[in-house]
């Protein structure tokens, strides 16, 4: 039954040197000093004026059954119980990544107040419960202590959670929210993943390596060809994972053929797969159109130009108050004028095309997607030494719970050093923008 599996392990061996060079720049980059603290590298002539910060949601439960499940949905009781939910590990993932935000932003009023401003804080989450849950974790990490103020900032209740501090979070119904999701409802991209299956890359990666794991786990399972495809192989892949984390003494016998080769091999055409979703790929002209750009428009270019527009506002009412001057700030842009923190509470897809629109997946995240509670904080600064006319921004990896911040800016495409002109991060915007809106560009098929 398993005698396919020493064939396409032997064809495993080579897959190791796919990615030499970007492993090597991540090793790198790995090493660079930690900027925990919000002063660590900051020179003093920099203003922090604005942060945007887009994380992945904690650990959870599966999504679905996968082909072969022996984890069915009514073995998952927590977080209300069900397929997708936020665990307990991943509610403290977030309560202790806020509690690090806390230290980095707001101790001893650094940058954001000690105690909670509803005008400096914007939460956005795509309509999951898991996404949700992880932003409400992460607001009580950062605001539910002692510094809240009873009959302030909660009520004097005896039965009230000892300091909890209740935070707003706001979201857009699911499927329409193409900031925080890239899997949003999108025809066109429908039809560009059409024109990936067209590719030199797609073919590459659907190779006998591929072919025969797809082959070796249909016969293990005991399904037929169209259960198990190198398209939907990512549920094998993220089930399996959570699985042997939360039933470690069940995994082998529920699973006794996936062995640590075979998952292996699995994660390989994961990653594979990953990269060409986002658009990263070499061969990357169909039909005249260039895969490369059109999907990370609508994947990525949403929430760049959210993340860039917010941050533009932002600035331009500090300019005028700090250092007079004219510009597009007016007195109804109340919004602006306070907003310093703005969260996007997102899934690893969402970091995912951030940082494909950024130019900077492959050195960040060499394969596949970030982990649990990954957040990419992007900074904007004003220089005063030039009267505030300078502005520069920063971008900092959180890669896990158990990590520090670093700095991933000289990854940002026209970017060379820690900090960089806030125009490259525009014409990034600019350059990604979905012509005429999303909503409008959606619309619009192409032939395949």
């Amino acid at each position: 039954r398993f005698g396919l599996i020493t064939g396409f392990l032997l064809v495993g061996g080579v897959i190791a040197i796919r990615f030499p060079l970007e492993d090597e720049r991540r090793e790198n980059w790995s090493k660079r000093t930690a900027v925990r603290s919000l002063k660590d590298a900051t020179p003093p002539s920099l203003e922090l004026v604005h942060v945007s910060n887009i994380w992945r949601h904690g650990d959870r439960s599966p999504t679905a059954a996968m082909p072969g499940e022996k984890a069915p949905e009514e073995l998952w009781t927590f977080g209300g119980g069900g397929w997708g939910e936020l665990s307990p590990i991943g509610m403290k993932q977030h309560y202790d990544l806020g509690k690090k935000l806390y230290d980095r932003y707001a101790a001893d009023n650094i940058f954001l107040s000690e105690t909670y401003k509803a005008g400096e804080i914007f939460v956005h989450c795509t309509d999951k419960n898991r996404t949700i849950v992880s932003a409400m974790a992460n607001m009580a990490g950062m605001y539910s202590r002692p510094k809240a103020r009873v009959s302030t900032d909660y009520p004097d209740v005896p039965a009230w959670p000892t300091f909890f501090v209740p935070i707003p979070i706001h979201t857009e119904l699911s499927g329409n929210d193409h900031i925080g999701d890239p899997e949003a409802k999108c025809p066109r991209q429908d039809d560009l993943w059409k024109l990936v299956h067209q590719t030199q890359d797609y073919k590459d990666a659907n190779v006998e390596f591929t072919l025969k794991t797809l082959e070796y786990l249909m016969e293990a399972i005991g399904v037929d060809e169209s259960a198990i495809t190198f398209d939907n192989i990512y549920q094998i892949h993220d089930n399996m994972l959570i699985e042997n984390i939360w039933f470690p003494d069940n995994f082998s016998e529920w699973y006794p053929y996936y062995t640590d080769e075979v998952k292996d091999n699995v994660e390989t055409i994961y990653d594979w797969g990953v990269d060409l979703i986002n658009g990263i790929m070499d061969d990357k002209i169909v039909n005249g159109v260039d895969l490369t750009k059109e999907i990370p428009i609508i994947r990525g270019g949403p929430l760049l130009n959210d993340v860039v527009a917010k941050a533009r506002g932002v600035m331009q009412c500090r300019l005028q108050e700090a250092h007079d001057h004219s510009n597009g700030c007016s007195e109804a842009d109340h919004f602006y004028r306070r907003l310093k923190y703005h969260v996007i509470s997102g899934h690893d897809t969402t970091l995912g095309a951030y940082l494909t629109v950024l130019g900077a997946k492959k050195m960040v995240v060499s394969g596949g997607y970030p982990h649990y509670s990954a957040a990419i904080l992007t900074e904007f600064f004003i220089d005063s030494r030039n009267g505030g006319t300078d502005q520069v921004f920063r971008v900092i990896y959180h890669d896990s719970d158990e990590t520090d911040f670093r700095v991933i800016t000289p990854y940002v495409k026209g970017c060379a050093q820690d900090f960089c002109p806030v125009e490259v991060l525009q014409k990034l915007a600019a350059d990604f923008a979905p012509p005429g809106g999303i909503d409008e560009l959606c619309q619009q098929r192409i032939a395949v």
